[in-house]
């Protein structure tokens, strides 16, 4: 996640309204030495953004198979990871935010986070097997230096990590897999692995991951297509007999295409599945390939390829019966379109003759589909929701057996016998689209039946998995001897009177003949697994990315929270306070935030040292010495607030004051005016207006700016910026000291200089295409006393200023097309009422941010061409106003977050992010240093004691540990 930054939002707007300007020469002057001529004092420039956003912005060589060992792969038992695995009274949990996680549940009452392993990555399987755990993750992304920039290459890795003390993990091998990971398999001692190479998901002329070479031995591969075209499939297999070294055994690459890939596996074959838009079909067509697993010593060789009409919505339409050799498929043939069924006799994966057919020919879409020997259960939808038995007996003549007509839609079958349990969605209890489970009973194909069903959760609800992994989320324990099942749904869902997500875990009693909706339970994250921690289901865990939840489910009815352990703490600001962080924690759209203080040396710790709760779902942290004031919005309410805490003692914070403010004092609109595109209005434009906010302290005083959006016509009355000054120098008595009313015009960019507050602002002359910038200031030596002195105007946007303030430093983008920017970076010297320009330097790319320090500028300059974007990192010296140094960053994007501590700190993306730390020792020539991943895009970068800390929200608090 990153800031929010209205500049650059407004920007976006300015784009899409105004379009290329007109400009004699990139934004040159007549005597093209810049824009204006040295030593001018008045300034007209193109309004801020004004077309920024209008540009365009292989495997190893294989080896011989090793010969199939008959018979071998029936005794091999095909393992599916989840995102967690039990050894005995530990917990392994596969975080989304936080990577391999131990957590001793010894006593349920009280689990214990035992250790976090940072494995970088989208998390995708998790085994464990003997004393080490295999993790799969995808998009692991780093930066080196090549081609005389720094890019960016992308790919997927396997870890083995040594779990023999689940307090001390420990990566003991790492494996580049070529591509994104799609899907693992764990069968008998080898780990199949399948990844996808598109052109979208690396760099372009660098490798998606590195390729890395069998290991020699048997040699495993036949049938690999070289060069298999623009988007590929691979196929690999990894000896795990050693689950601690695995090697890669074979890889094969094949084919690939389509907007989705789902796989089948058995211990004989993985068949893949590729669905996608055939234009010789005039519709879905999918395309299967088979891929013999079977020797079991890891050898790969690619079967046979068919295709079918319609599009295979999930890995629970495809079927392989071993005994008959049949494969089956059931595939949605379009929107509204019905589906099909088709049977093919495929007795090795290298042959594949079709048996049959059986069209669904309805005007509905296919929702769900689920074989179970013989039979087969399909679910189509538009209003009401049929569902289909087929009896496939006989392979050649499927036929419908019956139907079953109800409300709603099924989106996942479990079968049971002559039972079946489902997942889905129904409105019929006057709720829109709710969660529902139901009870059928298909002893008797021809005439099946609804027993029962259960409705829950809020409107749109939704249980929070893949297709893929509803078996794994929709668990249904059989009943015991004596008493029910237990069904045990993870819900989620919009509470739009709250404003906020809520979910939780919906339990479930069941019989062969009735449901019984039981007791609903609570989590303040996104629930993925709920599972039993007992034999009989009296002990649950619920586990989301956020919080491991233990549950006593001794009375259905009432389950209640044993105990609520934090595995990913969003933090949002942080800031240091001597040995100590202090942390702004929480997600606006889950609930109230709170302030969490840590030793700075483990901001991530499960159980803080001190914890405040903060009734708002926003806020922002601003620290004065041992005090932090929180301003905090409930949009829900329309309330917002300053509050102060005492944390001289870090372990004990104390309440101070609190002064509510204006709920506009934040943020806000205008009803019925919104936030749509400008509107031409004779010869200018008319914006909608409303306001952003930021604040700063100057001294003891906090100042918010209430800002409006752009009006580059008529605006509403009181569009004009204002100024609020909060003394803050009684901290049980926080009062307004002042207010000071800005001139009209669009203001941003608050930032504070010894005693001043400074504004941009940007007033158009009458027209859209071209208006003045100005630097307003304010004198806040006295907060009771404001005094605002005459804005200055000056060419472009305020980015820096010399130590006393005396020379200002600003930058200006002109564009010639919607495409090619230039930023003109100008230094000026404040003069009585005005600024005088020192001098302008032409940098190439649009530049919209930079720092400044010690008489060098470094600026950041983004240019766009049809294989991404470049950046060019300009070092400015600021006395001769010229480029000092620039360097390029290829991907799709960097930008500016700080300097601090002799180093700079920016954001590079390349469909991933990451932190580019580059040392200033000779500020004029910024040195690359290191490349840090980041699983989201932080918040802020804070420097202190040696790290850099980066709040991510869920991702928590990465450290870096800078350089001497």
């Amino acid at each position: 996640m990153t800031r929010f930054r209205p500049c650059l939002f407004l920007a976006a707007l300015a784009a899409v309204a105004l379009g290329s300007l007109g400009c004699r020469g990139q934004g040159e002057s007549a005597a093209g030495a810049g824009p204006h001529a040295v030593g001018a004092s008045a300034f007209e420039s193109p309004p801020p953004g004004s077309a920024r956003f209008g540009g365009t912005a292989t495997a190893g060589a294989p080896g011989p198979a090793a010969a199939p060992q008959g018979g071998a792969a029936a005794a091999r038992a095909v393992e599916e990871a989840d995102v967690y695995a039990r050894a005995g009274t530990t917990l392994y949990v596969l975080n989304a935010f936080r990577g391999l996680q131990a957590i001793d549940l010894a006593d349920p009452a009280a689990p214990i986070l035992l250790a976090r392993l940072p494995l970088l990555g989208t998390p995708v399987d998790l085994y464990l097997r003997g004393s080490a755990a295999l993790v799969a993750v995808s998009d692991v992304l780093s930066f080196r230096e090549a081609a005389g920039a720094t890019q960016p290459e992308r790919g997927s890795r396997l870890f083995a990590v040594d779990v023999s003390d689940p307090a001390h993990p420990a990566v003991a091998t790492e494996l580049p897999v070529d591509g994104e990971l799609v899907q693992t398999r764990l069968v008998g001692d080898v780990l199949y692995v399948v990844s996808r190479q598109s052109p979208w998901y690396g760099w372009p002329g660098i490798a998606t991951g590195v390729a890395s070479g069998g290991s020699g031995g048997a040699g495993a591969v036949s049938g690999a297509v070289a060069g298999a075209g623009w988007e590929t499939v691979t196929v690999a297999s990894f000896d795990v007999r050693d689950p601690a070294h695995p090697a890669e055994v074979a890889h094969l690459q094949l084919p690939a295409g389509g907007w989705d890939a789902h796989a089948h596996v058995t211990a004989e074959r993985v068949t893949l599945a590729f669905s996608g838009w055939s234009a010789d079909a005039s519709g879905p067509v999918t395309r299967f390939r088979a891929v013999d697993i079977s020797d079991p010593g890891g050898a790969l060789v690619a079967g046979v390829e068919v295709t079918c009409p319609g599009a295979v919505r999930d890995r629970w339409s495809m079927d392989f019966d071993a005994a008959t050799g049949l494969f089956r498929a059931v595939a949605a043939t379009g929107w509204n379109a019905g589906a099909l069924l088709q049977i093919w006799a495929s007795p090795t994966p290298e042959a594949a003759t079709p048996v049959s057919q059986l069209a669904i020919d309805v005007a509905e879409s296919l929702t769900a589909a689920r074989f179970d020997g013989a039979r087969v259960y399909l679910v189509t939808a538009r209003i009401t929701d049929p569902l289909w038995v087929v009896d496939a007996t006989v392979p050649a003549q499927p036929s419908v057996a019956g139907a079953l007509s109800m409300p709603g839609q099924l989106d996942f079958i479990e079968p049971r016998g002559d039972r079946l349990l489902a997942l889905g969605h129904t409105s019929e209890a006057g709720t829109p689209s709710q969660l529902a489970v139901s009870l059928l009973d298909v002893s008797d194909l021809a005439a099946p039946r609804l027993l029962d069903r259960a409705t829950f959760g809020t409107s749109f609800g939704w249980v929070p998995v893949s297709p893929d992994d509803l078996r794994k989320a929709f668990i249904v324990l059989d009943p015991p001897a004596t008493g029910p099942g237990l069904v045990l749904v993870p819900v989620q869902g919009w509470d739009a009177a709250s404003f906020r997500y809520q979910g939780g875990t919906q339990l479930l009693d069941w019989t062969r003949d009735a449901l019984t909706l039981r007791g609903f339970l609570h989590h303040p994250g996104a629930v993925k697994r709920s599972f039993p921690l007992d034999q009989v289901a009296s002990c649950l865990a619920a586990l989301s990315d956020a919080a491991l939840q233990t549950v006593d489910a001794t009375d259905r009815a009432a389950p209640r929270e044993l105990a609520r352990l934090d595995l990913a703490r969003s933090v949002t600001t942080l800031a240091l306070l001597g040995d100590h962080a202090v942390e702004l924690s929480g997600d606006w759209y889950r609930g109230d935030l709170e302030l969490a203080v840590t030793p700075a040396l483990d901001p991530d710790a499960a159980a803080p040292l001190a914890r405040v709760a903060v009734t708002a779902p926003q806020a922002s942290l601003y620290q004065d010495g041992a005090l932090v004031w929180l301003l905090a919005v409930d949009w829900a309410s329309g309330r917002a607030w300053l509050e102060g805490h005492d944390l001289t003692d870090p372990a004990q914070p104390r309440a101070r004051g609190r002064i509510d403010l204006p709920a506009d004092a934040l943020g806000g609109g205008v009803p019925g005016l919104g936030m749509g595109l400008p509107t031409p209005v004779g010869a200018g434009l008319t914006r909608p207006w409303g306001f952003a906010a930021d604040a700063a302290l100057v001294g003891h005083a906090l100042v918010v700016h209430r800002s409006g959006w752009p009006c580059a016509g008529t605006c509403p009355a009181g569009a004009a910026g204002q100024l609020r000054v909060y003394d803050l120098s009684d901290p049980d008595q926080p009062r307004l000291a002042s207010t000071v009313d800005l001139a009209d015009g669009w203001s941003w960019g608050l930032r504070v200089v010894d005693r001043f507050a400074w504004l941009t602002r940007f007033a158009w002359d009458g027209i859209a295409a071209r208006g003045r910038y100005f630097l307003d200031r304010v004198d806040l030596g006295d907060p009771a006393r404001p005094l605002l002195l005459a804005g200055v105007n000056v060419p472009g946007v305020l980015y820096g200023a010399s130590e006393d303030g005396r020379r200002v430093f600003t930058l200006e983008s002109w564009w010639t097309d919607a495409s090619t920017p230039v930023t003109w970076a100008h230094g000026l010297t404040l003069t009585d009422g005005g600024a005088r320009l020192d001098g302008s330097v032409k940098l190439q790319g649009d530049a919209w941010q930079g720092e400044a320090a010690g008489g060098v500028g470094w600026v950041p300059a983004t240019t766009w061409a049809s294989d991404g974007a470049t950046v060019r990192l300009y070092a400015l010296d600021l006395g001769a106003m010229a480029v000092a140094s620039e360097q390029r960053v290829r991907g799709g994007g960097a930008w500016l977050r700080r300097a601090a501590a002799g180093k700079l700190f920016l954001m590079a993306s390349w469909a991933d992010p990451g932190l580019l730390v580059y040392d200033l020792s000779d500020p004029r020539q910024p040195a690359f240093e290191r490349f840090f991943r980041t699983e989201a895009y932080p918040w802020d970068v804070v420097v202190g004691g040696g790290y850099a800390y980066l709040p991510s929200g869920a991702y928590g608090v990465p450290m870096v540990k800078l350089a001497p």
